[in-house]
């Protein structure tokens, strides 16, 4: 029988309350990615608002408009716009073929661009359907999207939770990401994505950057809900693939449903505030930080991460309590007041601290692959991952396999290095990315998969 963890039973999904059944409009396809405005630039041009353009995605509503890279972004249809949220909002706002005005100032003079909002376009594999679809979700909708495989046949099924970063499902079609779920449908797989709330075409859902840990691991479990009524899905053959934070979230899911096995990427097995201290310290030689001057950065970080995970302090409580303290949040957590930390909610971070992932492992009674990237940034070293198999098999023997990708980081991208990988994240080259993918990803998570619903998973 299913043990039920912890405290997130408070956050358990008894019912879902009734929402109107709908079909989500598609929104628009912004395509934006902005950056505040620097104070030189604000004061070179006397301006009071404004957002820095840091890319165009090719194909978008912005890239239809003219809107290009460096361009200072003003305002969109008569909104002024001044932090990168105010781009979030607009979102929310914008559907095909809506007209759009936009005022931004291009080498040093002002220009006004009008155009019409452009949809998205989704790329399905020869052999797969990708059908657009919504859950409910507390009152609105979350929307999911399906790649459903032409076979006829039930078809193992695959959730895929994604990693910490408020980013739409909408967007991983030339991403790490988009490679891996496609590979997974060309090999006939039924593949399922879940909106978090907030983003893309959902409906009348939180903010994703207010809502808390257990907010998320509701979201995803509703979509597992969902993905469990599909006529298409051998029910005796679901999995879940947890990428980075994704991990902790997969462990707390599978203890409540009948699941074939739960793959892992790129995840802790510890408390947060261990391992955020391993993390920083492991990380910072290698991004140029001097050793001497690390170590003094360390120690007071330690500080830091006793209050904000072990006393659960609110970043502001520790920012005020030492100018120091203050210093790491801002440089290190990207911390700047209210209750945004390390680019989610703070609640988010401190509640995975609360989880206790070496219990959750235990009472994992499906099989798990623990996979870890042999130059994974993050996770910097094989323990973890090893650790989670060995937890796993102590209390259901040869249920768990420890794997590692060679040569590979957090993204699923082949590095030279530790070293060069970081240089070559810093780039943040998309095409990169692309053409580096490592897709034994894709054969081994297949080789695995296939062996464990024919029983053999050793």
């Amino acid at each position: 029988m299913k043990l039920i963890y912890s405290s997130i039973l408070l956050f358990c999904i008894w019912f879902t309350p009734a929402a109107k059944a709908q079909e989500l409009k598609r929104r628009a396809f912004l395509g934006l990615h902005t950056s505040p405005l620097p104070d030189s630039l604000a004061r070179a041009h006397n301006l009071e608002n404004g957002l820095l353009v840091a890319a165009v995605a090719p194909g978008s509503t912005a890239s239809a408009l003219g809107i290009g890279k460096n361009d200072i972004l003003l305002s969109v249809n008569k909104k002024h716009l001044s932090k990168p949220d105010d781009i979030a909002a607009l979102n929310k706002t914008l559907y095909p073929h809506q007209v759009v005005t936009a005022q931004l100032l291009r080498g040093g003079k002002k220009k006004s661009l009008k155009g019409k909002a452009v949809g998205r376009t989704a790329e399905a594999p020869a052999n797969a359907n990708i059908v657009y679809s919504q859950v409910p979700f507390r009152g609105g909708h979350l929307r999911t999207i399906t790649y459903k495989p032409k076979n006829g046949t039930k078809s193992p099924a695959i959730l895929f939770i994604p990693g910490f970063p408020c980013r739409s499902i909408e967007d991983y079609t030339n991403t790490a990401y988009g490679q891996l779920i496609k590979g997974w449908s060309e090999l006939g797989y039924l593949v399922m994505l879940v909106e978090k709330p907030g983003l893309g075409d959902n409906e009348l859902t939180q903010d994703c950057m207010q809502i808390d840990l257990y907010t998320e691991i509701e979201a995803f479990e509703q979509g597992l809900l969902e993905l469990k009524r599909l006529p298409e899905v051998d029910q005796e053959n679901i999995f879940l693939f947890g990428h980075s934070m994704g991990g902790i979230v997969a462990p707390v899911i599978s203890q409540k449903h009948r699941l074939k096995g739960v793959m892992v990427y790129g995840s802790p097995y510890r408390p947060w505030f261990e391992f955020a201290a391993d993390m920083f310290r492991f990380q910072k030689p290698l991004t140029g930080t001097d050793y001497v001057e690390s170590e003094e950065t360390m120690r007071q970080l330690h500080h830091v991460l006793y209050r904000y995970f072990v006393l659960g302090q609110h970043p502001s409580t520790i920012a005020a309590a030492d100018p120091a303290y203050k210093k790491i949040l801002q440089e290190e957590f990207q911390y700047n007041g209210g209750d945004e930390f390390w680019s989610r909610d703070y609640r988010y971070w401190q509640q995975i601290d609360e989880i206790n992932l070496t219990k959750a492992w235990a009472e994992t009674e499906e099989y798990v692959l623990s996979i870890w990237g042999e130059y994974d940034f993050q996770v910097v070293n094989a323990e973890d991952h090893k650790r989670i198999a060995e937890i796993v098999n102590h209390y259901h023997p040869g249920n768990a396999t420890f794997l590692t990708m060679p040569k590979t980081n957090h993204s699923f991208v082949i590095v030279p290095g530790m070293a060069e990988g970081v240089a070559q994240m810093n780039k943040r080259d998309p095409e990169y990315n692309r053409t580096h993918f490592n897709t034994k990803l894709i054969q081994d998570t297949d080789t695995w998969m296939k062996k464990v619903m024919h029983g053999t998973p050793e």
